[in-house]
């Protein structure tokens, strides 16, 4: 064997892009996405409903949680527990949510058993048996839900926050699964109604992945062509507005620590700021050293974590530095992240910036390098009226993002005077040391 003093060459890794699906329209309006993902035998399905939840009637929010909560519960063709038997048979689990733009429901099977599968998703959304025990079942377990949701205080701070940002005329202020008045006045007949009206393929998309046969599309319009919508049509999707700055403190009596978000209405994918916006909430709160964590963790032991988080909807988003500190050091803490989330003089670096656009680039192969990645992702993008080809756009978009770019996007967004602040904690010992610091706080539910 010759042995060789040579290095071999190196060569940069291809391009890495989304896959783009192949599309069909079946005559019912319902669209199908299918992705061929080479290996991956387990196919990952899901249906995306275009029924927003403004489309609930205020007195019975909820409603669009609870029937899809119970499509899995019986079909015509599959009566009770049947239907359950029938999706184990073939190794398929059932999932799905409601969601302010959207419900959606999935199905994770073998791709062989694609055919069966599809059958069966179709029973769910066009036959159910939506039985009034079943029903009522789902609603006393929405409304404990509702109960151990508001008692945990990092779930009560994001509730809040979304209130005290968000003005309460729109509906994605609120619950996703309504609240306990309105979950309590939902009857049997309001969630048969909700699924005649809003379960329709007009305006549905099924978007499949997985190692394909070619004969999905077929499989798909055997199972779901022959769904028809009802006369009544579109519903158009709420387009919310900020709500003027807000500083709230949510009372829990005795906490040792409370729960904090800060920040405010934020963007959604269709805003141009969008790249630099993901690169300044990387370099200020997405990594472990970034900015937010490396000081108020490392530096000063304030708590476990702080991070800034970015929450796209539909349209607009929600931005805000969330964590949990112990009481003693809230106001500290809080005047600590206002200064860090000020740009004002001290911009993001050239390095962050690299940094940032490398992550987020360099994780996506592994973040769709499944099935069902990329069914999420895709489902994801449908829910917030977003092309498919947004994914790899956004890649070049990011390698256009300057450290001017990135630091403006966020001064806009968080202007350091105009931040909505929800404290969740012992209001006894924070109100008045908030006060003190220039937290015009007020008690609030």
């Amino acid at each position: 064997m010759r042995r060789s003093d040579q290095r071999p060459e190196v060569k940069a890794p291809p391009r890495w892009r989304f896959p783009d699906p192949t599309r069909l329209w079946l005559d019912n309006g319902m669209q199908l996405m299918a992705c061929h993902r080479e290996g991956q035998h387990v196919a990952a399905v899901s249906l995306v409903l275009d029924a927003p939840l403004n489309t609930e009637p205020v007195d019975v929010e909820g409603v669009a949680t609870l029937t899809q909560r119970c499509l899995d519960e019986g079909t015509a063709t599959h009566p009770g527990p049947s239907f359950a038997e029938a999706l184990e048979d073939i190794g398929a689990v059932l999932g799905g949510s409601a969601g302010f733009s959207g419900s959606e429901l999935s199905i994770e099977v073998p791709a062989r058993n694609l055919g069966p599968a599809l059958d069966l998703l179709a029973e769910a959304v066009r036959e159910p048996e939506l039985r009034a025990d079943d029903v009522e079942r789902h609603r006393r377990l929405r409304l404990a839900e509702i109960e151990q949701t508001l008692a945990n205080s990092a779930h009560r701070a994001a509730l809040g926050f979304r209130a005290a940002t968000i003005p309460r005329r729109y509906r994605c202020s609120r619950m996703v699964g309504g609240s306990t008045e309105s979950v309590s006045a939902i009857t049997h007949g309001d969630v048969l109604s909700f699924h005649e009206r809003h379960y329709r393929p007009d305006g549905a998309t099924l978007i499949i992945s997985g190692d394909l046969s070619g004969r999905e599309f077929g499989q798909a319009a055997s199972a779901f062509s022959t769904w028809t919508s009802p006369a009544e049509g579109y519903f158009s999707h709420e387009v919310p507005e900020a709500r003027t700055p807000q500083c709230w403190l949510i009372d829990r009596p005795g906490a040792v620590q409370a729960d904090i978000r800060l920040g405010g209405f934020g963007i959604d994918r269709g805003d141009p700021r969008w790249a630099d916006v993901q690169v300044a909430t990387h370099a200020l709160g997405g990594a472990f050293l970034s900015r937010l964590n490396r000081v108020l963790r490392e530096e000063k032991g304030y708590t476990y974590g702080a991070h800034l988080v970015n929450t796209p909807m539909r349209d607009g988003g929600l931005l805000s530095l969330q964590g949990s500190f112990r009481t003693e050091v809230v106001p500290d803490a809080l005047s600590l992240a206002r200064d860090l989330l000020d740009l004002t003089d001290a911009p993001i670096t050239p390095a962050e910036v690299v940094d940032a656009v490398a992550f987020t680039t360099g994780v996506a192969p592994l973040r769709y390098s499944t099935a069902q990645g990329i069914t999420d992702r895709i489902s994801a993008l449908v829910r917030d009226g977003v092309n498919v080809e947004f994914v790899n756009a956004n890649f070049q978009a990011l390698s256009l993002v300057t450290p001017e770019s990135a630091t403006q996007s966020m001064l806009e967004l968080l202007p350091p005077d105009a931040l909505t602040l929800v404290v969740v904690g012992d209001a006894a010992s924070l109100h008045d040391e908030l006060l003190a610091e220039g937290w015009p706080v007020v008690l609030a539910r």
